[in-house]
Parts: C-alpha cells; sequence; structure tokens
C-alpha cells in the first residue's frame, strides 16, 4: 500500500508557492529557557527556510517541476537564499529584491526535538497585491499552488480570489489575529494544526484523529460552503475533513531529532500529491510519512527526503 501511494506521483507537474523566504538561525538547547532565564546553545547553524520556500523544497525533492513566487531583501541572505532554491531546482525567476532586509527566523531546538519559532518578516512583510497582478498568468498556468501567511494576508486573499487554474492550498500559518475560516474563501484545501483549528473553526478539536466529533465539523464545513480541510496532529496524525465527512490518517511513529520542518514538508508533499491527482485522503497518507521522515533530521530543508528515501522508509 505505502509504495503504491509514491507510483502514483507524477512527475513534472507543476507546483508553486507564494510565500516567505527565510535565514533560518538554529540553535540547540539542552531546553527551552524560561522568562527572565538564559540558556547556553551547544551549537548554531543558518540554513534556507520561510514556510513557502521549504515547502516547494519538498514538492521538487518529490520530482515535481517548482517554482517559488515571493521577495527577498537587497542583503547578501536575498541572494543566498536564491542561490539555495536553485541548488533545490527550484525556478526562482519571478522572485524580486525589495527592501534592505530578508526574512530571519530565529529556532531553538531542544533535546527532544521540540522547537520554538520567532520569526522577523524583513521583505515578506511588504509582498504586495501588486506583485500577485504581475504574476497572476504565471500562477495561473500551475497544476497546484500553496500559500501561507508570513506574507500579507491581502496579498494572499487576491491571489485565492483571482488565481484560477491550479489546486490552491492555504496553509493558515502563522494564525493571524483574528482568525476566521472566511480567509480560506477560494482555497480548495485549508491546512491547520490543533490549536489553529480551534482558532478558525471556533470550537475545541478533539486530541484523537479517529474521534466521532471531526464528523460533526466536517458536516458543519460543508454547511457553511467551506473548504476541505486538514487537520494536523502531530505525533498523532492528521484528519481530512471533506464533503461532509472526516478520515483520520495514522501517523508513522519516530522518534524525532528536530520537528522544525515537519509541517511544511507535510504542506510540499500535499501539493505534490494533489498536483499529481491524488485523492486528499492519499495525499495526506503520503504527506505523513514525508513528514515523519524530516522528523528524524537537522533543520527544515535539510532534513527532506526525495521520492526514493521517503518511499524506503515507508516501508520499514
Amino acid at each position: 500500500m505505502e509504495s503504491s501511494l509514491f507510483e502514483m506521483l507524477k512527475e513534472g507537474k507543476k507546483v508553486g508557492a507564494l510565500g516567505s523566504l527565510n535565514a533560518d538561525y538554529s540553535f540547540s538547547v539542552s531546553s527551552f529557557p524560561q522568562p527572565g532565564s538564559t540558556v547556553t546553545a551547544s551549537g548554531m547553524v543558518v540554513r534556507p527556510g520561510g514556510k513557502s520556500s521549504n515547502q516547494i523544497v519538498q514538492a521538487a525533492l518529490l520530482g515535481m517541476e517548482c517554482q517559488m513566487f515571493g521577495q527577498v531583501g537587497e542583503d547578501p541572505r536575498g541572494g543566498w537564499l536564491i542561490e539555495k532554491l536553485n541548488e533545490a531546482g527550484v525556478n526562482t525567476q519571478k522572485i524580486v529584491k525589495n527592501g534592505p532586509e530578508s526574512g530571519h527566523a530565529f529556532i531553538m531546538v531542544d533535546d527532544k526535538g521540540e522547537n520554538e519559532i520567532v520569526v522577523s518578516s524583513g521583505s515578506n512583510g511588504s509582498l504586495s497585491k501588486e506583485y500577485v497582478e504581475e504574476v497572476k498568468s504565471d500562477l495561473s498556468s500551475l497544476d497546484a499552488l500553496g500559500f501561507c501567511l508570513e506574507v500579507p494576508v491581502e496579498t494572499v486573499e487576491k491571489a485565492l480570489r483571482e488565481v484560477e487554474g491550479p489546486i490552491k492550498v492555504l496553509n493558515v500559518s502563522p494564525i493571524p489575529s483574528s482568525p476566521s475560516l472566511e480567509i480560506a474563501q477560494g482555497a480548495d484545501v485549508v491546512i491547520v494544526n490543533e490549536e489553529e483549528a480551534k482558532s478558525v473553526i471556533g470550537k475545541p478539536m478533539p486530541s484523537s484523529p479517529d474521534s466521532f466529533l471531526w464528523g460533526t465539523a466536517a458536516k458543519m464545513l460543508k454547511k457553511r460552503n467551506l473548504p476541505s480541510v486538514v487537520v494536523t496532529l502531530g505525533s498523532k496524525g492528521s484528519v481530512v475533513l471533506e464533503d461532509g465527512k472526516a478520515w483520520p490518517v495514522s501517523p508513522k511513529p519516530v522518534t524525532p531529532k528536530d520537528t522544525t520542518g515537519c509541517g511544511d514538508s507535510f504542506a510540499g508533499s500535499l501539493l505534490a500529491a494533489l498536483a499529481s491527482g491524488m485523492s486528499l485522503p492519499d495525499a495526506c497518507r503520503l504527506a505523513s510519512f514525508a513528514s515523519a521522515y524530516s522528523a528524524l533530521r537537522d533543520g527544515a530543508q535539510s532534513s527532506y527526503g526525495t521520492k526514493e528515501e521517503i518511499r524506503k522508509f515507508a516501508q520499514e
């Protein structure tokens, strides 16, 4: 069953991401600091990141023809971020340089593989609606297009409303200050984690993926004519809410080393699978293997596996 999922991936399908690029400063700590305290890191490394950039790299590693849409600063890190995407096989022709500073993320990873992250938006914070207008024809030519909220919400909303053609997947992260699923109008699929689901759906969600209460949530979404939703539950797996029904997706158990890039690996794999014509439940099953694989290695993009690496891992 696991192997057949990967056979369904169609290499060369066109996948894009509109959103963020960051330089990730990752610090290894034994435990997170308490308020007012200081901890010493055992090491620090700088890697390419940003939710959208991470997602498009994972899709490229799965064999898709990928393009990144966004902007970096005119600082040295901006050119470095573009260079790293080029090395990953991602088309960067539509990335623009705007403003003095690129986006940065400061990440602490503890001994259990958990993380805490602070993001400085930099040039991501000024990605404009005018930019969407400029690249709209390129976006419309894709098979699947991913979004996150590390760029201005109004920019994402314009693209969701006006771009026609690709399957549009919105990762509602980071959660906006006044969350609502109304932002998802125009999306085909919305990805939220357990805490984000409570905010955007407006009520506490079950902690177990096989709870019958997910069916109630799915019926509510259908009644409100909202898009399909994937709720990720970390080590407990995920749940697909579609057409008034709920499908639990079991995880592959692992002992994590670093969970920094797991959510973006999941989203990028989902984009690749949906571009290939897979059903949403099957796409989530494939994405869960990719996400679990990424938890075994350090960093975000640096932890992602190729199609063959993840296929082998899924069969173990």
